[in-house]
């Protein structure tokens, strides 16, 4: 009988762990540190964003994660070491494709021609990726493994792999680029409406 009290407040207290250590976006609760595992270390949520079409449709909720965050995107983007962006559908259902091709348009707009040609067939292969239909609350995950490329992942299946840095900088300069999917996001992804952040550019 002793232990139930015991029991109760560990139970308490893990709620209240879970509860501190996450971050709610447009509903979307969203853990504040991915685990490390034997591939890479502990990750940490850099920000977080609502994607929004027409100021009207929620499209999907970004959130960036980081060994060390940063709200300097040029860092961020120089940084060699491992990063994940997480896209999370927010749409009842849409094709997997549309959403491809909507990153590809994304990606696009902070490429010169240059870059472009020397990542179209990257970015061909990142669409093809993308099959059948999504639903809301799904997924998909890119990670960036420091010297070797970007794993995308889709609704928990690993369906590619992209070597080189060059691809996944252009994904992420969609979020953090000159030509971002938005001004706002960009500042969120760059943490603006995390707590923690808030509090040190207060004491600033």
């Amino acid at each position: 009988m002793k232990l139930l009290p015991l029991t109760f407040a560990f139970c308490i207290s893990l709620f209240m762990f879970n509860s501190v250590h996450a971050h709610t976006v447009s509903g979307v609760e969203l853990r504040e540190i991915v685990p490390a595992t034997s591939e890479r270390p502990e990750l940490v949520l850099n920000g977080a964003a609502l994607r929004e079409l027409y100021l009207l449709i929620k499209s999907y909720v970004g959130a960036l994660y980081v060994e060390t965050p940063s709200n300097d995107p040029v860092a961020l983007l120089e940084s060699e070491t491992h990063k994940r962006m997480v896209f999370h559908v927010m749409m009842k259902r849409v094709s997997a494709r549309r959403i491809g091709n909507a990153l590809q348009e994304a990606m696009v707009l902070n490429l010169d021609q240059q870059e472009h040609k020397a990542l179209s067939k990257d970015l061909d292969k990142m669409v093809s990726l993308f099959e059948g239909k999504m639903h809301k609350n799904e997924e998909a995950i890119f990670d960036y493994l420091p010297g070797k490329g970007t794993r995308i992942t889709i609704n928990g299946k690993v369906m590619g792999f992209i070597p080189g840095k060059d691809y996944f900088n252009a994904m992420l300069s969609m979020w953090l680029g000159e030509n971002p999917v938005g001004r706002t996001f960009k500042e969120e992804i760059l943490g603006s409406n995390l707590p923690a952040r808030k509090a040190q550019l207060a004491d600033n």
